[in-house]
């Protein structure tokens, strides 16, 4: 690893340590509780439940790609984009991806269906998942944002995919963190 891509690490390691000690998983597992219990409410089956929640996260999963992808072409060029360039970007693939995400939707819930039978799917599994989709997103969004308020120029000073995989681990590590302490149902 070379030096720049050490100080990437060590940047990206201290912001997310920031934001996840910042975070309060009681608020979060409220919000995302309310939202599981809403789409409990709102089904007509255990399946039409777990379909609900994989779609959500089928959502969260192609936010990831464009969130990649968007970090990808900015900060490409040595210098970061603003925080309003960065929402307003957001905001266009969130709207992309929930129009892409309802045009699939059978596609996706023939697949998850064959999850259900295959992986012996419960309740917990789901939920769990579901959660962990929930908060990786809002991380990824919070670091972004983050990242270019502060102008964190060494970002943009390494190799785009070491940064990346960097960025996917240290954010995965402090999902866990913020997941692990809730308890939901």
């Amino acid at each position: 690893m070379t030096a720049v891509q050490k100080d990437i690490a060590t940047y990206v390691e201290k912001a997310l340590f920031l934001l996840s000690s910042k975070a309060d998983p009681q608020k979060f597992q409220t919000m995302i509780q309310q939202n599981i219990n809403d789409k409990r409410e709102s089904s007509t089956s255990t399946i039409d439940f777990y379909d609900r929640l994989m779609l959500n996260m089928a959502y969260f999963v192609e936010n990831k790609m464009a969130w990649t992808e968007l970090v990808r072409s900015t900060f490409n060029g040595g210098e970061l984009p603003t925080v309003s360039y960065i929402e307003n970007e957001l905001m266009v693939h969130q709207m992309q991806i929930r129009n892409s995400v309802a045009e699939k939707m059978d596609d996706y819930t023939k697949a998850f269906h064959q999850q259900y039978e295959t992986l012996k799917v419960e309740d917990e599994d789901v939920i769990y998942d579901y959660a962990y989709a929930s908060v990786e997103h809002a991380l990824r969004v919070d670091f972004l944002t983050l990242v270019c308020a502060n102008k964190a120029t060494i970002l943009a000073q390494g190799n785009i995919d070491e940064t990346l995989k960097t960025m996917d681990g240290y954010v995965a590590y402090f999902t866990d963190q913020i997941v692990n302490k809730m308890t939901l149902s």
